[in-house]
C-alpha cells in the first residue's frame, strides 16, 4: 500500500501528493453548488471528505502511484456518497471544462510549460513563438522567454552572463516584468532590432523629406512605429525660391508618408503606426487637424497639436493667436485662440483625432533641452518624446503579481521589496537591449547609445486596486498610483545612476542638467508609461493604466464561439458576499450582459464602488489618474480619456484643459461610437441632436473604387478588427482589439 507521496500527471510526470489539493477542490465545488453556509464549515467538511477520499486511494491503487484522474473520480464518488449532489455535480463540470481547456491547448500545439492559459498561450503563438514551414510552433512559452534571457544577458560580462541570464528568466517567467513584443520577436532572430520608437527629422528641403520617407520604410519593415513634426515645412502657397513654384503644405506630404506606410507590412505582420505632429502656431494648423475627416485619408497616422503655454493661456484668456510662417517666422493670420481651440475640441469630440502635445510641458523637464534642443515629437501613441533619430525600447512590470495578503487573512499589501527588485533587473535588462538591438539606420543607433533612453512603464494598475480594493476614479485611487509610479521611478533613477558607476554614463550627458546637478547616470531617461495590448495579454493582466472595459467579456481564443471570461478579483469578491444563490446567478448573467456591476441594486456599495469599468468612471478622473502617473515618470503616458457617446463638446474641452492645467504632457481622447455616427439621442424619443461649435468639414466617404484594398491591421476605433473579428476599441491612444488583443500600435 502506498504512503500516497506522489501522484502521475496527465503529462506523465511524477510529482509530490498534495492533500491541501483535494481539500480546495471539493471547498470550491461547495462553493459554487451554494452547499454549506460558512467558511469554517465548509473547510471541515472538505477536510473530512479528503480523507475518506485517501483511505480509499490506499486500497484502491494496489500499491501503485494514482494518477490525477484516478484522484478526481475518487473524489466525484465521495462527493456523491456523502450526499453532496449539487457540489458532485458542480466539480463534474469544472473537470469537464478544464477538460474543454486541455483540448483547446492541444488544437494550438503549442506545448504549455509553465501553465498558462489558453488565450495567453494563443497570443504568443500568433505574435511571438517561433514556427516551422509548415506553421507549427518549433519553440514553448519558455523557451522563447529563455531566448529572450539569454540573449540580452550576452552584454553581461562574460563570467556574470549565466546569472543575469536566470535573473531575466525568473522575472520574465513569472510575469512580473514583460519585455516589449520587438524583444521577443528580435531576441536572438536574424531581425535583432529591439527598439519600439523613434522620431524621424522632416527638413523643409526636398531632399530631407524623402530621406525621411526612405528611413520611415526600414523602421516599419522592421517592425518599429514613427513619430514626425511636420512644422519646419512650409504652409501652402509659400512661394519656394528654388523651383519658382508654390509649396504644398505640410498635410501634401503626410499624405506621401502615409502613402509609404500602407505599402510596407510593418515587422512582417502588421501595418504601421506614426504619429503626425504640426506646431499650433503653423499657418496650415486648420487644414491639419481636419486632414482625417474623410474616411481613408492619412489612414496610418495618429495626429495631435503640438500646443504651447502662450497658446493653452490664450484660450483661457480669451486672447489673439498669432500663425507664423516657419521658413521666416512672419505673422501671416491672428486668429482668436478660442476659436482654434474650439475647432481642436470639435474634431476630436467627432473623431477622437486630433489629441495635443504640451510642448513646454515637455520641455521643462528635457535635461538635455540646451545641448540637443527641445522635444519636438513624439513615437505613435504619444507616451515618448525623442528628439531626431532618438529611440527607445520599452518594457512593463506587471503590478498585478505584487499584492500579496498581508498578515490579515482579508487584507492585501503591495510587496514593495520585490517590486524594487524587479524593477532594478528590469533596468539593468532594458539598458543591455540598447547595446544588444540592431537599428535600421546609422543616425539612430549613434543616438541610441549617445543618449541609452529606457521605457521602463507597468500595467495590471487595474488588477493592483481590485486586489487591494481601492476605487480607481478616487482620491486613494490617484494617491495608490502616484505612491507606486514615485517607488518605480526612484529604483530605476537609483538602478541607473549605479549601472553609470559600473559601465558608464550615456555620452550626450555632457552639458547636461544632469552634469551640472553632480548627477552620473546611465541613462537620458528611465520611464514611460506604454501601450502595453498585446504583452498584457501575455500576462494576463489589465492594460496599462487603462481601467477594465468590462468585468465579463469573450476572449475568441480558438475560434469565433470564444471563452467567456469573467474578471476574477470581482469573482473572488462575490464569493465573500452574504448573498443567495439565485441572487448569485442574476449577477453573474447581468454583469455577462452589460459588463458592468454598478446597477446591480443588492450588490453593497463597498462593491460597485471598487469595481467600476472605464466608462463607469468620469473623463475628470481619467485625467487626475494619468496625471498622478505622469508626476512621477520621466518620458510620457499613454493613456485614452474614454467618454461615453452622450459627452458633450463641452466636456471634452474641460478634459482638455485640465490635461493642461495638471502637467500632463499630452491627451488623447474618444467618445464611444464617435466612428460610427455623430449624432445623439436626448430624452425625448426620436428627437435627435447635432452638436456644432464651429463650422467644420463633414465626414466623408471615399467612393468604392478609391477605398485601398483590404489589409491585414488597417483598422481603427469603432471598426472590426481584422484577425478576429471583435470591436475595435480606443485604449492607451491606439486602436485595440479586447478579444484577441490586435493593435497596429502597441508593444
Amino acid at each position: 500500500m502506498t504512503d500516497l507521496t506522489k501522484i502521475i500527471k496527465r503529462d506523465g510526470r511524477t510529482v509530490a501528493f498534495k492533500e491541501t489539493k483535494i481539500i480546495q477542490a471539493i471547498k470550491a465545488a461547495f462553493e459554487a453548488a451554494g452547499e454549506i453556509e460558512g467558511e469554517v464549515k465548509r473547510r471541515r467538511e472538505a477536510q473530512r471528505l479528503t480523507k475518506i477520499v485517501i483511505n480509499i486511494l490506499h486500497k484502491g491503487v494496489n500499491g501503485e502511484i494514482p494518477t490525477v484522474e484516478q484522484v478526481q473520480d475518487v473524489v466525484e464518488q465521495v462527493l456523491m456518497a456523502g450526499g453532496h449532489y449539487e457540489a458532485a455535480k458542480a466539480y463534474i463540470l469544472y473537470r469537464e471544462k478544464h477538460k474543454t481547456v486541455r483540448q483547446m491547448k492541444e488544437l494550438l500545439g503549442v506545448e504549455d510549460n509553465l501553465g498558462l492559459s489558453v488565450n495567453q498561450l494563443k497570443v504568443l503563438d500568433n505574435r511571438f513563438l517561433r514556427h516551422d514551414e509548415y506553421g507549427k510552433a518549433i519553440e514553448t512559452p519558455s523557451q522563447l522567454f529563455r531566448r529572450v534571457a539569454k540573449f540580452i544577458s550576452q552584454q553581461e560580462k562574460k563570467d556574470k552572463r549565466r546569472v543575469w541570464e536566470e535573473k531575466f528568466y525568473e522575472v520574465i517567467s513569472r510575469l512580473e516584468f514583460v519585455p516589449g513584443g520587438t524583444y521577443f520577436r528580435g531576441a536572438g532572430t536574424k531581425s535583432q532590432m529591439l527598439a519600439n520608437c523613434f522620431v524621424l527629422p522632416v527638413k523643409d528641403k526636398m531632399e530631407a523629406i524623402f530621406d525621411a520617407v526612405k528611413w520611415l520604410a526600414l523602421i516599419q519593415q522592421a517592425g518599429g512605429g514613427s513619430g514626425f513634426n511636420f512644422s519646419d515645412l512650409r504652409p501652402k502657397g509659400d512661394y519656394v525660391k528654388s523651383s519658382g513654384g508654390f509649396a504644398t503644405g505640410p498635410v501634401s506630404f503626410m499624405k506621401v508618408f502615409d502613402a509609404a506606410t500602407g505599402q510596407v507590412m510593418q515587422g512582417g505582420f502588421r501595418m504601421g503606426a506614426n504619429m503626425g505632429i504640426l506646431d499650433i502656431d503653423h499657418p496650415d494648423i486648420l487644414e491639419f487637424i481636419t486632414c482625417k475627416t474623410e474616411e481613408g485619408e492619412i489612414s496610418n497616422f495618429n495626429i495631435s497639436v503640438g500646443a504651447t503655454d502662450e497658446f493653452m493661456r490664450g484660450v483661457k484668456q480669451n486672447k489673439k493667436f498669432n500663425l507664423r510662417n516657419p521658413r521666416n517666422g512672419e505673422v501671416v493670420q491672428t486668429m482668436e485662440a478660442r476659436l482654434l481651440f474650439n475647432q481642436i475640441v470639435s474634431l476630436a469630440w467627432r473623431t477622437g483625432d486630433p489629441g495635443m502635445i504640451f510642448l513646454d510641458t515637455i520641455n521643462k523637464k528635457n535635461p538635455v533641452l540646451k545641448t540637443l534642443g527641445p522635444l519636438r515629437a513624439t513615437n505613435p501613441c504619444g507616451e515618448q518624446p525623442l528628439h531626431p533619430f532618438d529611440v527607445c525600447n520599452l518594457g512593463s512590470i506587471n503590478l498585478a503579481k505584487f499584492v500579496h495578503p498581508s498578515r490579515k487573512a482579508s487584507e492585501w499589501q503591495v510587496n514593495w521589496k520585490r517590486l524594487e527588485e524587479v524593477t532594478r533587473f528590469a533596468v539593468r535588462f532594458l539598458d543591455n537591449g540598447v547595446d544588444a538591438s540592431r537599428y535600421p539606420i546609422a543616425q539612430i543607433a549613434k543616438m541610441a547609445k549617445a543618449n541609452r533612453r529606457i521605457g521602463l512603464g507597468v500595467m495590471g494598475f487595474s488588477d493592483m486596486l481590485y486586489q487591494l480594493g481601492i476605487g480607481y476614479n478616487t482620491g486613494q485611487g490617484v494617491k495608490m498610483a502616484e505612491r507606486v509610479m514615485k517607488r518605480v521611478n526612484e529604483t530605476a533613477v537609483a538602478e541607473s545612476i549605479r549601472l553609470g558607476k559600473e559601465k558608464g554614463v550615456f555620452s550626450n550627458i555632457k552639458g547636461s542638467e544632469y552634469e551640472k546637478r553632480g548627477i552620473r547616470r546611465r541613462n537620458l531617461a528611465v520611464t514611460t508609461i506604454a501601450p502595453t495590448g498585446t504583452i498584457s495579454m501575455v500576462a494576463d493582466c489589465s492594460s496599462g493604466i487603462e481601467h477594465v472595459f468590462a468585468l465579463s467579456y469573450v476572449k475568441n481564443v480558438i475560434d469565433d464561439n470564444g471563452l467567456n471570461y469573467v474578471n476574477p478579483y470581482f469573482k473572488q469578491a462575490l464569493e465573500t458576499l452574504d448573498l443567495k444563490e439565485m441572487q448569485k446567478k442574476d449577477v453573474y448573467q447581468r454583469v455577462a450582459s452589460t459588463g458592468r456591476c454598478t446597477d446591480i441594486e443588492y450588490l453593497p456599495d463597498s462593491i460597485k464602488k471598487i469595481f467600476v469599468t472605464a466608462y463607469d468612471i468620469s473623463p475628470e478622473w481619467h485625467v487626475r489618474m494619468q496625471a498622478g502617473f505622469q508626476k512621477y515618470t520621466e518620458n510620457a503616458v499613454s493613456k485614452t480619456i474614454n467618454f461615453l457617446q452622450t459627452a458633450t463638446m463641452t466636456d471634452v474641452e474641460k478634459a482638455y484643459l485640465l490635461a493642461w492645467e495638471l502637467g500632463c504632457k499630452g491627451i488623447t481622447i474618444y467618445r464611444s461610437g464617435s466612428r460610427e455616427g455623430q449624432i445623439l439621442e436626448n430624452s425625448k424619443p426620436k428627437k435627435l441632436i447635432v452638436q456644432s461649435k464651429v463650422r467644420i468639414k463633414p465626414l466623408k466617404k471615399k467612393p468604392p473604387f478609391a477605398k485601398p484594398a483590404s489589409r491585414r491591421g488597417r483598422a481603427s476605433a469603432g471598426q472590426v478588427c481584422p484577425e478576429c473579428g471583435g470591436m475595435m476599441e480606443m485604449v492607451e491612444g491606439c486602436a485595440t482589439c479586447r478579444k484577441c488583443g490586435f493593435s497596429k500600435c502597441s508593444v
